[in-house]
């Protein structure tokens, strides 16, 4: 079925066989739609891969899902991967302009799409009539559920490679055009290991998945569960209440989060009155996280391990993990290397500087993605001999112990996102009333950062803020949309004529 080669791969319609063989009573999905276990999880994986198979989905096809945090997600995500189609995951909340760009970018033979979604991206997709679409929660022949019926045919066993491309995921550039990160079977083989031994998963523990699973968190949990034979608990809401009683229900004793969401949950009135005593371990994930909120969490839940880890889609994704053993005494780094895998703090010439000196983090080892989708130049401008690039700047510890810095670039990170300001600024100009444009950052103590935007218009036009905000909502995920958004008569500049990001120059009392 999949050749094995030297390097360990990771097939998830293969383990998910042998952990159902193990564990076919055990709960393995539990979500607002229903529960599964790992017997029920296969067999209905078996009859979606089979209508896939039947309805000509070949190894190497790519299929889009276009799905919020669902039980659906997981069942597609596993019947791609069982027949050796390249999952490719959209963000659910792609709207407009920005939507059709990635589906164009990314060729689809197959786009699995929430039902719910539909009234939002229908135009959208009116571009891509010759992609069929399983629709979940609809009736008639897109039906997803539908799919989820056996077929009387034999479902054909794949033959794998583990160097083939598994996954698709869509990330923004520095330029704001989005670019398809192809991970192949050994990229995927290197989440697994790395929870195991720094976190201690195995088949007692119960993730929780608040984070949306159209990222890569979807994914790497979904083999989680597979791989370790535990439970995945489904979120489908960024509600810390929600949050709090999914885990009192479902003892839930890990989950990944951004900053935003612990600011949210330490601003719960009451907070004590939940009973959290599954957790074991919170993961501050996304931005660099402000030391005064670990210490804040580990204070309002002291049994819980509060810990950091760091790395990008472009890395599957860990590059650093803090173990449990170092929670406390390390709180602030965003750990050690994973195993495996190499790391290097270089100066702009490229030369590794001496510890505690800062400069970019690049690393290399087999949790480097095999590359951009069709995009060799953009691929090879971030890996280097192998090494790639992260655009990250950070510091390492006489112990080995990483810290996290900011960016190289004027990313903004708001909430755990990451956004470009020239994704947005190039979607303004395309308003013929616009001449110039600034996206910037402002500092906010609950987000990390708000995105704010400053706009000149073409003499004699006119245009209102609203307007402006309206068009960016209709082509933008939310959090993409700026926060703030002033008309200016001009925008500051240095002596040298470059814009001033500077948020007290562009947003003036």
């Amino acid at each position: 079925m999949a050749k094995h080669t030297h390097q360990v791969a990771f097939f998830a319609g293969e383990v998910l066989e042998k952990t159902a063989k193990n564990y076919p009573n055990k709960t393995a999905l539990i979500a607002r739609e229903g529960e599964l276990t790992f017997g029920e999880l296969r067999d209905k994986v078996k009859n979606l891969a089979g209508h896939l198979q039947n309805e000509g989905i070949k190894p190497g096809d790519r299929v889009g899902l276009l799905l919020p945090n669902s039980i659906a997600f997981a069942l597609c995500y596993y019947a791609t991967q069982r027949i050796g189609a390249v999952t490719v995951v959209l963000d659910a909340r792609l709207r407009g302009k920005e939507l059709a760009g990635v589906l164009r970018d990314a060729d689809l033979r197959l786009l699995v799409i929430h039902g719910r979604l539909l009234p939002e991206i229908a135009e959208t997709l009116q571009e891509f009539r010759q992609v069929p679409p399983w629709v979940v929660g609809a009736e008639g022949e897109n039906s997803f559920e539908k799919r989820l019926s056996a077929l009387p045919i034999a479902l054909d066993q794949p033959q794998l490679n583990a160097e083939d491309d598994a996954l698709v995921l869509y990330t923004s550039g520095t330029t704001g055009d989005p670019k398809g990160v192809v991970l192949n079977y050994i990229n995927l083989a290197q989440f697994p290991p790395c929870t195991a031994e720094a976190w201690k998963i195995n088949s007692e523990s119960v993730w929780g998945c608040n984070l949306p699973m159209s990222h890569i968190v979807g994914p790497i949990l979904c083999n989680e569960t597979v791989d370790k034979g535990c439970t995945l608990v489904v979120i489908d809401q960024f509600n810390p209440i929600t949050l709090l009683e999914a885990i009192h229900s479902h003892r839930i004793t890990i989950f990944p989060g951004v900053p935003t969401l612990f600011q949210l949950l330490l601003g719960v009135p009451r907070l004590k009155d939940y009973n959290t005593q599954s957790l074991r371990v919170v993961g501050m994930m996304g931005a660099s996280v402000p030391p005064p909120l670990l210490r804040a969490f580990k204070a309002a839940q002291p049994h819980v391990k509060v810990i950091q880890g760091y790395g990008l889609t472009e890395t599957s994704p860990l590059i650093t993990v803090v173990p449990l053993e170092d929670a406390d005494e390390k709180m602030g780094s965003i750990g050690r290397a994973v195993r495996g895998i190499e790391i290097k703090i270089v100066n702009d010439k490229g030369e590794e500087v001496p510890v505690g000196e800062t400069g970019e983090i690049i690393t290399r080892g087999p949790h480097v993605m095999k590359g951009y989708f069709r995009r060799p130049e953009a691929t090879a401008e971030r890996i280097r001999d192998r090494w790639l690039h992260t655009g990250d700047i950070g510091r390492v510890d006489k112990d080995g112990y990483y810290y996290h810095l900011g960016r190289k670039d004027d990313l903004i990170i708001t909430g755990g996102f990451n956004v470009y300001p020239a994704e947005i600024e190039n979607l303004l100009y395309e308003k013929p009333q616009v001449q110039e444009v600034v996206v910037f950052p402002i500092p906010d103590e609950k987000r990390g950062a708000i995105i704010g935007a400053a706009v000149v218009l073409r003499p004699g036009e006119t245009l209102r803020e609203k307007e402006l905000l309206g068009f960016l909502r209709a082509n933008l995920a939310n959090f993409k949309v700026p926060q703030k958004l002033k008309i200016l008569d001009s925008l500051p500049r240095t002596t040298s004529g470059k814009i001033i990001r500077d948020p007290s120059a562009l947003l003036p009392e």
